[in-house]
């Protein structure tokens, strides 16, 4: 993994051979598994990637400023790496915090709101006949979705 030089140095070294690459931002730690690099996506640690260490192409921190007051890290790997997606989500992280039976009560009547928004919206994903929420932010393409959403209602 090479540090300390800019990224378009280690990235278009050849500038006739660019590889492919996907930019991830987070906290970049230590890994449980051998050869891979752990990076967490949130402060609270509860999320992360574990990235083959070899499929890192660069690194560099992202400087600390009022919106990234932490310093976070900028991480380029290779397009074609497989990369193991762990932790709870913050849906699941909320669960486990606010636990109780004042909490329960409550709870419940949050998933009847959510439940008929759900049905307003045309599914619990908001897109019609769609089942199942996206792996990624942003991908609209995931099983359990049509093709193109039934806009009859």
């Amino acid at each position: 993994m090479a540090k300390d030089k800019y990224f378009v140095e280690v990235l278009a070294a050849d500038p006739a051979n660019i590889p492919e690459v996907v930019l991830l931002n987070g906290f970049v730690g230590n890994s449980a598994l051998e050869g891979y690099t752990r990076l967490y996506l949130n402060a609270v640690l509860n999320e992360y990637y574990e990235i083959p260490s070899e499929a890192i192409l660069h690194t560099a921190a992202a400087s600390a400023n009022s919106n990234n007051p932490l310093e976070t890290a900028y991480v380029w790997v290779k397009a074609d790496a497989e990369l193991i997606r762990k932790g709870k989500s913050i849906a699941d992280t909320k669960i486990s915090f606010f636990s109780g039976p004042i909490q329960s009560g409550q709870a419940a009547d949050a998933a009847a709101a959510n439940a008929a928004q759900a049905a307003v919206a045309g599914g619990p994903t908001g897109v019609q006949n769609c089942t199942q929420a996206p792996a990624l932010c942003g991908n609209t393409a995931w099983p359990g979705c049509p093709a193109t959403p039934n806009k009859s209602n």
